[in-house]
């Protein structure tokens, strides 16, 4: 890129940062800023998921257009208005900015590493999820959802799974496709103003994860891979789902007897300080308490039949999902991946990242969480 702009006559600074291993957090926004020379009129990150989300905090507090030149079809942030941040510990979404103009080119992209190649067919495996808790959620709570966008997301999802047999190849086709569908996730959550088109629970096992990992120093893995075997997970907790029998009285029961304030000690101890955020937010939204706990679900009996129809629609079976994985040599577990602790309590915790209705809200609605996370621990 320097040399393309020294050949062009433009003028410019760079600035290479010198982490080996760059956290998208405080300190690389801050080094950002202070390397940021005011006489530029325009920001450009060379890179992908990391840098790409720096370089949108920049330009959204310089007030300069932002350009991205990807190197990697890794993640499906490109073309959104937040960045994937890590601040007071808590894995969070900023608003920021989204890109004036995005460069991909194929050439460069192919020759990514594979491991970055499986991670981005891996974000967009994570739509099948996202989607359907999107619909869910609006039969729940009524929360904003259209139609329009999702058949964006599943258009560009389907394309990425037809192709991916020649993700290992490093086909030109194959490549194209799973970066337009990173590029549409982005577009698809600008338009619907909320990250919903593009990530559920599977994106917060691995916000979780990463939380921990920056807490007590863990072993994490590319935010695609994570979020690959999270979605198998899902689906796998979602195919019995479908054979779950919704019990009012045990659900009633199970609300009333919830103690907060255990679960919030059992919080921190298993995230560090990042779970002072997530208190906090409770604080804020109010999600355990037992009116409203019991009027979410006599919707959710209400609507039980079209909340399995959603599922049986949009999330394929398991062994559809290891298939899609196997295609392209990417893990199926998270052992596989160097994430040893209890997927019971990751799994708990994903109802605390964010202000969104997802499976293990569902669950708990249900009375079921617990009887669900057994199934982890036996994964």
């Amino acid at each position: 890129m320097c040399e393309a702009l020294s050949k062009a006559g433009i003028a410019h600074t760079c600035y290479v940062f010198p982490d080996k291993a760059l956290e998208p957090d405080e300190k690389a926004v801050g080094s950002a800023v202070m390397h940021f020379d005011n006489k530029c009129d325009i920001v450009i990150s060379v890179g992908s998921g990391v840098l790409n989300d720096i370089g949108k905090i920049l330009s959204a507090t310089a007030r300069k257009p932002y350009f991205i030149v990807g190197t990697a079809p890794s993640m499906d942030g490109y073309a959104s208005a937040t960045s994937s941040m890590s601040m007071d510990g808590l894995k969070t979404s900023l608003p920021s900015k989204c890109a004036d103009v995005i460069i991909g080119d194929i050439d460069v992209l192919k020759n990514a590493p594979m491991r970055m190649l499986q991670a981005g067919l891996g974000d967009m495996l994570a739509k099948y999820v996202s989607i359907a808790e999107w619909r869910i959620a609006h039969e729940i709570t009524g929360e904003y959802y259209c139609e329009k966008i999702a058949d964006l997301v599943r258009a560009a999802l389907k394309r990425c799974v037809d192709n991916a047999e020649g993700l290992l190849k490093r086909e030109d086709d194959a490549v194209k496709a799973v970066f337009e569908g990173l590029v549409i996730g982005g577009v698809a959550m600008a338009l619907a103003g909320v990250s919903r088109p593009a990530s559920g629970v599977e994106h917060y096992f691995s916000h979780v994860w990463d939380m921990r990992g920056l807490e007590f120093g863990t072993k994490v893995d590319l935010h695609g891979i994570q979020c690959a075997v999270a979605t198998l997970i899902a689906a796998r907790l979602y195919e019995k789902v479908l054979i779950l029998a919704p019990d009012k009285g045990k659900a009633l029961a199970y609300a009333e007897s919830f103690s907060y304030e255990k679960w919030s000690e059992e919080l921190k101890e298993f995230i560090g300080k990042g779970a002072d955020a997530m208190i906090a937010l409770e604080q804020k939204e109010g999600k355990y308490n037992v009116e409203k706990h019991a009027e979410r679900l006599n919707i959710i009996l209400d609507k039980w039949d079209i909340i399995c129809r959603i599922i049986k629609e949009e999330i394929p079976s398991p062994k559809e999902i290891e298939s899609i994985l196997d295609k392209i040599g990417a893990p199926k577990t998270a052992k596989e991946i160097g994430i040893d602790c209890d997927l019971f309590t990751t799994f708990k915790a994903t109802k605390d990242i964010r202000d969104k209705y997802v499976l293990s809200r569902l669950l708990w609605d249900l009375g079921e969480i617990d009887e669900f996370g057994k199934m982890l621990k036996k994964a």
